[in-house]
């Protein structure tokens, strides 16, 4: 065989192999798509995976399931993603505690590719019904006159929830001393009075809220939320602390693009689905979350890294 052979042949290789990439992405997802986050069963972010993966199964006719990997700070969950195949199969849940994780050392997510970002919410303190703490003023001066006393129920240590009650210790010249919890043991501390306060979003904690069993005494955004019109922000009362709990999903840099593409487009048109709107409204998600793409998603994440480097150092970490 002649070297101009081989070179036929090379070419005709090549572009079979391109042709099969083609087709595979042209068929995607002909199974199951599992996203890997680091947090329990049941809590939010697995909630937010089943939300949104609906439209998608309906779509695609594939379902696309949260697979759950707790303990060591999320960072086993990250390194179980980056152990998969880069073959559209598996993605990663993204949210400010892998920022944190990043700025703190403890993974690298220049090895992962910031697909979308699709939810941004807005948290609160809240309290029992049965709590002497009535309003924001009572926590203030309740944590002045005794500082560490207030213990804040809070879920995990030194991601998001610790960042955020440290920021705001800051902001307020006060010392909230946060306890470490699973979603439901933090709840029941809280309603049991074992603890003073708790952090946490208003989706999770609304049947409770409305039931009159939370009392939300503080919410961290700009604005109040409709819902919870005679909630007062952090920052109506001069205090700047305003970050939001968001998700978004990562996947493999080496990807073939044309499966990332049909991702984004998947995604997006989930998010614009009624089914998943309602359970948008439901959660008062629909005040701050905003589709972000790719080159969007990395530039907000760039500037949350920087965010969060300051204020872990500034807390000591």
């Amino acid at each position: 065989m002649t070297i101009m052979n081989f070179k036929a042949l090379g070419g005709a290789t090549m572009a079979l192999a391109l042709s099969i990439t083609t087709a595979i992405a042209g068929d995607y997802p002909d199974r199951t798509v599992e996203i890997i986050h680091q947090y329990g069963p049941g809590g939010g972010t697995d909630r937010f995976i089943r939300a949104i993966g609906e439209p998608m199964q309906e779509a695609t006719g594939q379902s696309v399931v949260p697979i759950s990997i707790k303990g060591g700070g999320g960072v086993p969950a990250y390194v179980s993603f980056l152990q998969r195949p880069a073959n559209g199969y598996t993605l990663v849940s993204l949210s400010p505690d892998d920022v944190i994780n990043h700025a703190l050392g403890r993974i690298d997510l220049s090895s992962v590719y910031p697909l979308v970002r699709i939810q941004y919410d807005q948290g609160m303190l809240l309290t029992s019904k049965d709590s002497p703490l009535k309003s924001l003023d009572d926590i203030l001066a309740a944590a002045k006159e005794n500082p560490g006393g207030l213990k804040v129920g809070v879920t995990g240590s030194a991601g998001f929830d610790d960042a955020l009650v440290g920021q705001f210790n800051a902001e307020a010249g006060i010392e909230l001393e946060t306890v470490p919890f699973g979603a439901a043991e933090m709840v029941s501390n809280t309603l049991g009075g074992h603890i003073d306060l708790m952090y946490e979003e208003y989706g999770p904690t609304r049947g409770l809220i409305e039931s009159g069993d939370l009392v939300p005494l503080v919410l961290f955004s700009d604005e109040r939320l409709p819902e919870l019109p005679e909630v007062p922000t952090a920052k109506e009362n001069g205090y700047d602390v305003t970050l939001g709990r968001w998700r978004g999903f990562g996947i493999r840099p080496d990807t073939d693009p044309e499966i990332i593409a049909k991702l984004i487009e998947l995604f997006q048109a989930a998010y614009e689905d009624p089914g998943y709107k309602e359970v948008e409204t439901q959660s008062a998600l629909q005040y701050r979350s905003e589709f972000l793409g790719p080159d969007e998603f990395k530039a907000f994440m760039e500037s949350e890294t920087e965010a969060f480097s300051k204020i872990m150092k500034d807390l000591g970490y």
